[in-house]
């Protein structure tokens, strides 16, 4: 059998690609962009690990007991926030810093409490679309059976829920520089093309 020798160098490189492409499509009303650069780990306590876990959050975010309703913001630099995913299980989302996620999770949490967590990388496991612009409510108004208004879903509320057939995590993050309302939107990578046309099939985005 041949050898490869080492010396040749092959042609062919590999390199990440996101599930939609970097999509980005500007509407008058809204503008519904992909978020390439984000990590997201999925956190849930191992049993008996619960006060470790309040504890590490605590002290991460500043904050009591996560809720399984709303998201958890870290103040400093770059994006860091703990949102509700499921039954007893969070999304740990911070910028993606080029490293393992893992381990960037665990620097975060501290090792004495990631004794205590079961973590799992998912970073390319979901499409993640901002929507914002003085529209972005009734864009998802058409398409979620939710109540998206201001006052049903203040800055960091989040739910999980279906858009068309795909099943949804909405979270509302802070408003745009303009004072826009602003959600991100995650759906299961598998079927991201399904999901980017439930949105952009709707207006303004199909004037």
């Amino acid at each position: 059998m041949a050898k490869s020798n080492p010396a040749v160098k092959s042609p062919f490189s590999l390199a990440a690609q996101s599930p939609l492409g970097g999509h980005r499509t500007i509407a008058d009303g809204a503008s519904l962009i992909e978020i390439t650069d984000l990590s997201i780990v999925s956190v849930a306590p191992l049993m008996g690990g619960e006060k470790s876990f309040k504890s590490a959050i605590a002290k991460l975010f500043n904050a009591g007991t996560p809720s399984a309703t709303m998201a958890l913001e870290r103040s400093g630099k770059g994006r860091c926030f703990f949102m509700p995913s499921a039954h007893s299980q969070w999304f740990l989302v911070f910028d993606d810093v080029k490293r393992d996620p893992l381990d960037e999770a665990m620097g975060l949490f501290g090792k004495a409490a990631t004794t205590h967590l079961a973590m799992t990388d998912q970073s390319d496991s979901w499409a993640v679309m901002e929507l914002c612009g003085l529209e972005a409510r009734q864009t998802l108004e058409r398409i979620c059976p939710i109540d998206c208004s201001a006052g049903a879903m203040p800055v960091g509320t989040t739910a999980r829920t279906m858009m068309e057939h795909l099943g949804v995590i909405i979270t509302r993050r802070p408003d745009t520089d303009d004072s826009e309302p602003c959600f991100w939107l995650f759906s299961a990578r598998s079927s991201a093309a399904s999901f980017l046309h439930a949105i952009t099939a709707s207006p303004p985005f199909n004037r």
